[in-house]
């Protein structure tokens, strides 16, 4: 399947663009997909193997990595390969196990799910050397991080749990809580837009 898109055409990507996306390298998973990751308009992200509990959310802003803010900003670490509770009132950030590397007529934007607020869990997605969260600009390449902050329930998480789901508007993604812990989760959409002139 192609990714080759009309100049004035936009939309949200279907599963097998988002396939299309992960097979040329546009999605780098650290490790393969799960079978159900991949939905019909999205794609499930997954928490990394670490998470960080930092003083305050934060940007990163221009010419900044998010790690590099991690560094200024960590308390302390969190493993999470058998799994870890976040605590209410705390701000975490999570690298995720799915980077970028998008091509240049493709964007990310995230919008929260309707169970995220149900359930009072705060979580956005960061992306580096940007100035507004749940935004990927076209052409993006770099990681990903989930900011998660329990409201009002601690909630149970574990590398690969998948918080997150983006969305390809020309691309989609999602991710997910496993049942037995609070749900929370963010829908990303990716945004087609027309290459520069």
């Amino acid at each position: 399947m192609s990714l080759a898109f009309a100049v004035d055409q936009k939309g949200i990507l279907p599963d097998h663009m988002i396939a299309a996306l992960a097979r040329d390298g546009a999605i780098l998973p650290a490790y393969d997909f799960v079978p159900d990751q991949i939905q019909p308009a999205s794609l499930d992200l997954r928490l990394g193997e670490v998470a960080y509990r930092v003083r305050a959310s934060f940007l990163p802003g221009p010419d900044t990595t998010v790690a590099e803010r991690i560094d200024q900003l960590k308390l302390h670490e969190i493993a999470l390969g058998d799994g870890a509770v976040l605590e209410t009132g705390c701000v975490y950030i999570v690298p995720l196990i799915e980077s970028l590397a998008l091509p240049d007529h493709i964007a990310a934007a995230a919008n929260p799910k309707s169970s995220t607020g149900r359930l009072d869990v705060f979580t956005r997605v960061i992306a580096d050397e940007t100035r507004g969260f749940d935004r990927i600009s076209a052409g993006y390449h770099g990681p990903l991080y989930a900011e998660i902050s329990p409201r009002t329930f601690p909630v149970l998480v574990r590398e690969g749990s998948r918080l997150c789901r983006k969305s390809a508007s020309a691309a989609a993604m999602r991710c997910s809580m496993p049942r037995r812990c609070a749900r929370c989760t963010r829908a990303n959409a990716w945004s087609m837009t027309p290459p520069p002139t």
